[in-house]
């Protein structure tokens, strides 16, 4: 077979090229929307020219504040019109292809409109200060937020692999970091693997991507997800020895603020300490002698700012002390830059958290400086400062330094210097409400341009340098000298915030420690803001305000304001305190029962207290699995009782010779939950078991009673020196005033009755007639004409304690139900009548059935094999023993 010549096939002649012109389009864009239309074109020379000149339109402006031109873009990029097309244009649907260059340009806008002028690390420090971002009022945010909704991250993520182009891979990076301001897209580029790929950019060896990488991982690994995705990639390796050991202070900067995010996660931490990273991070600072190493703000303000997270670990504060680390932050105070100042401030303060390193700290002289720095114009220095120094004031030592730099003048100072900001804030905006509301009398607005509120921060870290000053003596003393100090603190009680309030709240519970200070608070009226401040959501403010009050409740005139200032309620009601995520909050319930247990030391309080309800919340914490509370409440319950004789009768049964009844002093009988006079009072007449009332100031019969009594043991010998004497004729005038007594109350209440027929002496009738009398359930003693045991020996108390104080008990069976219910009898003593042992002697008082026979009720019960022959009247009266079953009849 022969095989032909191969010919070349024929081809189709193509199209003539068509020829490109150089047009004259010198032209003026209004608006940015006509450049993303030009960014459209599949020419890319087209495309370049308009994405640059986009780029150079947000661009222009002055320094300072944000220029016209972006805050219009960001507009519209924010309405979605123009970020589709920025976002497509980083991809490989181009519609001029993928080009680097066009790539770079649209990286650079976004990061522009995304809010490039604050994506430094010098914005990131100010938002973890406290202090306002004042990039969202331009529309960064939404740029950002947008940017993610239309999956404008994942292509960034994918650019950094272009290492082939460093300019795209180091703007993908950077741009990067300017959306990660927002905690969401910082999830976002994690989940879409970007913290491993900015590990690959800091191992690239370009210092332009190693720049931007290491400023995205400064921004992304704010997020606690980013954290644990460093650790599992072994991250903290590639931060310390390819950051932080760089020979680029740019790069040395970002890193480390990037090691100090990370280090909130504990395994990262534990890999900085592996690593060495404290040894480098305090050579960072280029404070100690070291000529190989030049000082640089930036880098010496984030190696502080990296030393000061890793300072809330206890191991790390030990090697930094032990590595002169603590020296060479002290040096970082000299610096003219006040961010370096503020950092190594701040550092300091948490290294200050142990006895060692606030030992080292003011050797070095730091407390010199601290308050030196209190007078700094950077007020965010000002702040750290006050909190270092709230730290390293923690002795008497440490206070008498404090005293003698002059700490006290430059303290008062600072908080004078915040008042006056606050109150001239306070009085625009009065004035502004006042031209607002007036109608036709109103008043012209203000003048001038409106203050802005003082920062919170700052006032609250003012405050808290007052509060841990005002803890040592020796410094409480010289504030309470520092004219106008004390008001001062006193205003910001009043400040609008919670925080800042509280904080002025706490600080002022410390001046209420001494006598002198109390006075001062109480002449200031600051009872009213504690119990406000009681309601405050922060632990620690709750706490700060129940011991104010329970120190203000020291004396008699402090215990009256709480009462007039109605403290009273809400200091019960802080025994059920909540912290802010509704759990319970144990040190303010436990401060504010020591603080009722000091209001209960005089009888008007202690009444007041029982009757609102501290008295059945305190049982109720006795018996809980707190330790801490238990033991409190039992104490104060002890205090109230001891004060409210009501209170004690209904709860234990039994009133002691010591326990002095007084007008006011009633009896609820057995079986009832405890309710104040005034509720008892107001409660629909029943037939239920009548609450009995003593009061002279009101019962005219009770009185007259009293008078009579009075006037009857005058007759037989009673004065107040024969009271106390202790011999035989003393006893025995004693002895017969008490049978007088007995025989009168008898006379009162239907005269006797004999033991067989107790059962037919009814009172239910008369009390019937006094409680209509009344018309309420309580029945004045004095209405009865008839009683039975109870009425009479409650009767026979209170004459006791009017007319022979410590001589008589009340007692009563604890059975609710029964014959024997409520059975109730009166033992007495005499001073001086003791037994041949020396014992106190003591007897049943007969009030029923042969009134004024004492029975001799210290030899115990009628028992079989008792040691001492027993009266045995006294179980018989008293239906103990044998008789406790017994039929009355």
């Amino acid at each position: 077979v022969e095989m032909s010549e191969e010919t070349e096939e024929p081809t189709e002649p193509s199209p003539p090229q068509a020829p490109t012109f150089q047009l004259p389009l010198a032209t003026t864009v209004e608006h940015p929307g006509t450049l993303l239309m030009m960014m459209q074109s599949p020419e890319q020379s087209v495309t370049v020219a308009a994405a640059k000149s986009l780029l150079q339109y947000v661009k222009d402006g002055g320094d300072g504040a944000e220029p016209y031109q972006i805050t219009v873009l960001r507009g519209a990029l924010g309405d979605g019109g123009g970020l589709p097309v920025l976002i497509k244009l980083l991809t490989k649907d181009a519609w001029c292809g993928d080009d680097a260059e066009v790539q770079a340009t649209c990286l650079a806008t976004l990061a522009r409109c995304a809010g490039e002028a604050v994506a430094d690390g010098r914005m990131i420090l100010r938002m973890r200060n406290g202090e306002k971002c004042q990039a969202d009022k331009n529309g960064e945010e939404r740029c950002r937020l947008k940017t993610v909704e239309l999956g404008g991250l994942k292509p960034m993520v994918e650019l950094t692999k272009r290492l082939e182009e460093p300019e795209v891979a180091a703007k993908a990076a950077f741009c990067l970091a300017c959306h990660a301001l927002d905690s969401p897209v910082r999830l976002a580029i994690k989940t879409l693997g970007g913290v491993e790929r900015l590990l690959s950019l800091m191992r690239s060896g370009d210092d332009s991507v190693v720049i931007s990488a290491s400023l995205a991982l400064s921004t992304v690994l704010q997020h606690v997800e980013a954290k644990d995705e460093l650790h599992r990639l072994q991250g903290m390796q590639v931060l310390i020895e390819l950051g932080i050991c760089s020979d680029s202070v740019e790069v040395q900067e970002n890193s480390a603020r990037a090691v100090a995010f990370a280090i909130e996660h504990e395994m990262n931490l534990k890999d900085l300490r592996r690593l060495q990273g404290i040894d480098k991070l305090i050579e960072m600072l280029a404070a100690l002698p070291d000529p190989g190493r030049e000082v640089n703000d930036k880098v010496r303000q984030s190696a502080c700012f990296a030393l000061a997270t890793s300072a809330f670990d206890s191991e790390c504060r030990t090697e930094i002390r032990m590595k002169e680390g603590l020296r060479a932050l002290s040096n970082c105070l000299n610096s003219d830059d006040s961010r370096v100042q503020e950092e190594a401030l701040m550092a300091l303060a948490n290294c200050a958290f142990d006895i060692p390193c606030k030992q080292t700290i003011g050797a070095l002289g730091c407390l010199k400086n601290g308050i030196s720095l209190m007078g700094s114009g950077e007020l965010s220095v000002v702040s750290n400062a006050c909190v270092a120094l709230s730290r390293l004031v923690f002795d008497f030592m440490s206070g008498e330094e404090f005293r003698e730099e002059e700490g006290v003048s430059q303290l008062a100072d600072t908080l004078s210097a915040y008042v006056a900001s606050y109150n001239k804030y306070v009085e625009y905006k009065e004035a502004e409400i006042r031209a607002n509301e007036g109608g036709d009398a109103a008043e012209p607005p203000p003048e001038g341009e409106a203050p802005e509120l003082p920062d919170f921060r700052l006032g609250k870290n003012i405050l808290d340098c007052c509060k841990a000053c005002a803890e040592q003596g020796n410094v409480r003393s010289d504030m309470r000298e520092k004219e106008g100090l004390f008001a001062n603190m006193f205003r910001m009680i009043q400040h609008e915030d919670e925080i800042v309030s509280g904080m002025a709240c706490q600080a002022l519970s410390n001046a209420a420690y001494d006598a002198e200070g109390r006075r001062i608070l109480l002449d200031m009226n600051a009872i009213p803001e504690f119990v406000r401040c009681l309601t405050y959501k922060e632990v620690d403010t709750q706490l700060a305000a129940a011991r104010a009050i329970g120190n203000l409740a020291l004396d008699t005139y402090g215990r009256s304001k709480i009462r007039e200032s109605g403290g009273m309620s809400p200091l019960v009601k802080q025994l059920q305190a909540k912290d802010e995520n509704g759990k319970d909050a144990i040190e303010p319930r436990r401060a504010a029962i020591f603080a009722i247990g000091k209001c209960a030391a005089d009888r008007q309080s202690a009444v007041e207290l029982c009757d609102i309800g501290a008295l059945k919340q305190l049982l109720s914490l006795m018996g809980t699995h707190w330790k801490q509370l238990g033991q409190a409440a039992q104490d104060t319950v002890e205090r109230l009782l001891e004060k409210s004789q009501s209170a004690k009768l209904w709860l234990r049964g039994i009133l002691d010779f010591d326990d002095l009844t007084s007008d006011g002093f009633y009896d609820m009988g057995v079986g009832k939950d405890y309710c104040s006079l005034k509720e008892l009072q107001e409660a629909p007449v029943d037939t239920d078991r009548e609450t009995l009332l003593a009061d002279r100031t009101k019962d005219v019969r009770l009185k007259e009673l009293l008078d009579r009594s009075h006037q009857e043991v005058k007759n037989l010998g009673l004065t107040r020196e024969i009271l106390d004497k202790r011999d035989l004729e003393s006893i025995r005038v004693k002895q017969n005033c008490v049978k007088r007594i007995a025989e009168i109350i008898s006379e009162l209440m239907g005269a006797s009755i004999p033991y067989e027929k107790y059962q037919d002496f009814g009172v239910g009738s008369e009390i019937q007639r006094c409680k209509r009398l009344r018309e309420s359930n309580v029945v004045w003693i004095g209405d009865l004409n008839k009683g039975n045991c109870r009425h009479r020996a409650f009767l026979f108390k209170l004459v006791c304690d009017v007319l022979m104080p410590y001589t008589a008990s009340l007692e009563r069976l604890k059975v609710e139900n029964r014959a024997h219910a409520g059975h109730s009898w009166n033992e007495v003593k005499f001073s001086g009548d003791v037994d041949q042992n020396g014992s106190q002697k003591t007897y049943v008082v007969d009030l029923m059935h042969r009134p004024g026979l004492l029975y001799r009720s210290d030899m115990g019960l009628p028992e079989p094999g008792g040691q001492l022959p027993p009266d045995e009247e006294v179980g018989r009266y008293q239906r103990k023993g044998v008789y406790h079953f017994a039929s009355l009849a």
